[in-house]
């Protein structure tokens, strides 16, 4: 039987996807808002 070829990925810091993951969450919350103004308009 062969040898596994999966490898684990590293783990990104956290200190920059936090910040990241942050800006992305609050961006995506502001289109939704503004898909839903634009629905009640």
């Amino acid at each position: 039987m062969s040898e596994p070829t999966l490898r684990a990925l590293s783990q990104p810091e956290t200190e920059i996807t936090a910040p990241l993951h942050a800006l992305l969450r609050r961006g995506a919350r502001d289109l939704i808002a503004q898909a839903v103004e634009a629905e009640l308009d």
